[in-house]
């Protein structure tokens, strides 16, 4: 939980040079939005789903949620998310991945299919998530941005 404010708190400062980033309510962050990003210089706004990963810069995966809670069968974040956009952030290599979620779930049966799933044990339950390459990652996003904490 810290790991994950502290990551948050690195994006918002990041890119609140290009745009007002504004909080999510508590309702829109369970509908897996985080932010509003409202640009500084035109009237556009779109909703973010911020995702830490900590551990992706020693295994060279990211770890994309398709299933919450195993034993609820609840869909993970990559099916789920209401957000317009991914930050996927890996601060071991200093890189954000920014990525359209339609972009993710269009590549999502592929990856079903080529990449390992893992399971990361919670109290009482299981989240599983596919280990996808940080260089396949970057191929569907729009942009890998470099990003000092």
């Amino acid at each position: 939980m810290e790991q994950g404010e502290q990551g948050e708190a690195i994006l918002d400062r990041h890119f609140s040079r290009w745009f007002h980033v504004v909080r999510a309510t508590p309702d829109e962050q369970r509908q897996g939005i985080d932010r509003w990003f409202y640009a500084l210089r035109r009237p556009h706004s779109f909703a973010v789903e911020y995702k830490t990963d900590w551990a992706a810069a020693q295994t060279g995966n990211a770890f994309i949620e398709t299933i919450s809670v195993d034993t609820r069968d609840r869909d993970g974040w990559a099916y789920t998310s209401a957000a317009d956009m991914l930050l996927y952030y890996v601060p071991g290599r200093s890189r954000i991945y920014v990525l359209t979620l339609t972009a993710l779930r269009f590549r999502l049966p592929f990856w079903q299919q080529q990449y390992p799933v893992r399971e990361i044990p919670n109290s009482g339950y299981h989240t599983h998530g596919l280990l996808v390459p940080l260089d396949e990652l970057a191929r569907c996003a729009q942009r890998v941005l470099p990003c000092e904490p």
